[in-house]
């Protein structure tokens, strides 16, 4: 069997592997009446799920969206960055992942595969055990790895990511996500990547499978669009050639 072209597949969490939109906003609301002392539905942004959605959408990250839908200085978003681990283990409602992902994992089982991601590293590691997945994923990088002001679009979870599974030798390496700031994310980590003049590139790989997403107003567009699940395995085989 020739080598692989490919060093790793590094995956985002929420809206890429598993719906979390209810759970985010479930929590989100909890932890927002608790620093606040408000109703938290009196924030647009905690109306509706569609409301929520798009706000995600509006925000570069979890910081940007507390600071520009409900008005949280900074201190109060370190405190709810605190609360996050917490509040998500506490939470019981579902979260599913999307239909063929697992399949997905595991007809690329050939390459070591990692999670980075703004959600709680504990919390996906709980789920990922309750559907006997978590040892599909050898590292998992959530916002408590990396320092609160280094969060995505910051490459610091990308390149530690990188470093944790050894796979900054010379070859490709793919992230999937679904934000703009994975696009970001991957685009800043090559900028490092470069300087260092380490042979290794990142390539970015949009999923779309969840919604109609409008991305032409993107400053970055991912290098590949997976516009339903299966999409991703021949994606993969055309980077790999």
């Amino acid at each position: 069997m020739s080598k692989s072209n490919i060093n790793a597949i590094i995956w985002d969490y929420d809206g890429t592997l598993v719906d979390t939109r209810h759970k985010n906003m479930n929590v989100t609301k909890k932890i927002i009446a608790s620093i606040t002392k408000t109703d938290a539905t009196e924030f647009p942004a905690l109306q509706s799920l569609e409301y929520y959605e798009l706000a995600n959408r509006r925000a570069a990250n979890w910081r940007e969206l507390y600071r520009q839908e409900f008005d949280l200085g900074e201190a109060q978003i370190d405190q709810a960055g605190r609360m996050w681990t917490a509040y998500q283990l506490s939470d019981d409602t579902e979260v599913a992942f999307y239909d063929g992902i697992d399949a997905v994992i595991r007809d690329l089982a050939e390459f070591p595969h990692a999670i980075v991601s703004q959600n709680s590293s504990s919390s996906i590691a709980l789920h990922l055990e309750k559907k006997h997945m978590r040892p599909l994923f050898k590292e998992i990088i959530g916002y408590e790895e990396i320092d609160i002001k280094k969060q995505k679009p910051e490459p610091d979870g990308l390149l530690s990511c990188l470093e944790k599974l050894s796979a900054l030798g010379s070859g490709k390496v793919c992230y999937i996500g679904d934000h703009e700031t994975d696009v970001l994310c991957v685009r800043a980590a090559n900028g490092v990547l470069r300087e260092k003049n380490t042979r290794v590139e990142i390539l970015s790989i949009g999923a779309f499978y969840d919604n109609a997403s409008d991305i032409s107003t993107w400053k970055v567009r991912p290098d590949f669009e997976a516009h339903r699940v299966e999409e991703i395995l021949k994606i993969i085989e055309h980077i790999d050639r």
